[in-house]
């Protein structure tokens, strides 16, 4: 039985199919930067890839833009209307990212018996925080269990803000961007400053080598929710943005790219804090509201809008995949697969699709439906999710950090 049809959370919105394809271009981003530093040597990975953490980046603004879009008629001070919006998120994220962290259990509990102390203890403690997606707030817990899950840790914590953000947003976005703007560069750059005072020397990409003090500095600059909302509530503002008014979407393409092949280029003179923490969104935010606008070519092609919509369970999987690779090469290969990066590479993305596409088919969309209608038999109004903004969009996503186990 289908179960009750009750009524929709929100006011239909005109589908973005070309922001949902982005989502995958993203999430793609993301494992080729884990990839690239668990397979490759470092002389090896182009510029572009080192920069490949900034998906994470899109994913808060495009969150931020399409929440906006998709509630912008809902009056959210209404504790039903709230109720609603919370359902669909948890509908939306939980069960594929739930079903994650159990994937990741077993090298989880290999890299924590591995470590020493005080590492291992925080790390141990991810056990307890990543279901209830607070691991984020805590350095060493943030990306222990499946490192890619901080994000949706992240993302928890912009759910809970973002009814009373969206309403100040929309009544005040000039106030609000200067605020954001401010708190941004005081908390970024002061966060960089520090680094640079207590880890001389060492990459907040990849801080292993300095220890476990710039380790957990490195963690409380990339992961900690607070640090991040900057992004989120830009992503708010360009949708305003888009609003007001509509630029020519081959100025916006011709920005983004511009903007991106500036910031390649720059990247090596850059503060690494600046470029992890919210900077790439100078590219990010004119390819998004291109994204908004595109309504015709392979942006929009099925196939593509499909990558887009399996895209979640592949940022999600991505980690366990390569190290499930690894762990096969070292048992049955004696480690062979150093010698075929390439190989090695290859392996893990084509497990890492197969799985996301079995995950998305066989869990993440049944789950989804099963979670409304037992919100609806509940007695709740349909807690219907964002798909009719962009086909499937997601507002999580991202990772960080400069290896697969790490990042």
């Amino acid at each position: 039985m289908s179960g009750p049809r009750p009524p929709q959370a929100h006011p239909p919105v005109t589908p973005l199919p070309a922001l949902t394809a982005l989502r995958f271009v993203a999430a793609a981003l993301v494992l080729a930067f884990h990839y690239a530093g668990a397979f490759f040597a470092d002389a090896a990975v182009p510029a572009p890839i080192r920069l490949g953490y900034s998906g994470v980046t899109f994913f808060f603004l495009l969150s931020g833009f399409i929440l906006a879009y998709t509630y912008r008629a809902v009056d959210l001070r209404d504790r039903a209307a709230r109720v609603r919006f919370r359902w669909a998120r948890v509908a939306r994220v939980m069960p594929v990212y739930l079903l994650a962290l159990v994937l990741a259990l077993p090298w989880f509990v290999s890299w924590v018996a591995k470590s020493a102390p005080p590492l291992q203890g925080l790390m141990a403690a991810s056990a307890v925080l990543a279901p209830l997606g607070l691991h984020a707030w805590v350095p060493g817990a943030a990306c222990a269990l499946d490192c890619p899950s901080w994000s949706v840790s992240v993302e928890l914590f912009f759910y809970a803000l973002f009814p009373a953000l969206l309403p100040l947003v929309l009544g005040a976005p000039g106030r609000i961007a200067r605020l954001t703007l401010g708190a941004w560069i005081v908390l970024t750059g002061g966060a960089g400053l520090a680094f640079a005072h207590y880890a001389p020397g060492v990459s907040l990409i990849g801080p292993e080598a300095g220890g476990p003090g710039p380790v957990l500095l490195a963690q409380a600059i990339k992961y900690n929710p607070l640090l991040r909302l900057p992004e989120f509530v830009a992503g708010l503002l360009l949708y305003v943005a888009w609003t007001r008014r509509r630029i020519p979407t081959a100025a916006l393409l011709g920005s983004a790219a511009v903007a991106a092949f500036g910031l390649v280029a720059a990247a090596p003179i850059l503060p690494e804090a600046l470029l992890h923490n919210g900077l790439t969104a100078l590219a990010w935010a004119p390819l998004i509201l291109a994204g908004a606008q595109i309504r015709s070519g392979p942006l929009v092609a099925p196939a593509f809008v499909f990558l887009g919509r399996i895209s979640f369970a592949l940022y999600l999987i991505h980690v366990p995949a390569y190290a499930l690779v690894n762990s096969l090469d070292r048992i049955a290969l004696g480690g062979r697969l150093a010698a075929a990066p390439w190989l090695g590479a290859g392996l893990a993305t084509a497990l890492s699709f197969a799985l996301s596409l079995a995950l998305h088919l066989g869990l993440e969309e049944p789950a989804r439906r099963r979670i409304l209608r037992w919100a609806a038999r509940r007695g709740e109004p349909h807690p219907v999710s964002e798909r009719s903004a962009t086909i499937r969009q997601d507002e999580t996503l991202p990772a960080s950090g400069r290896s697969a186990a790490s990042g």
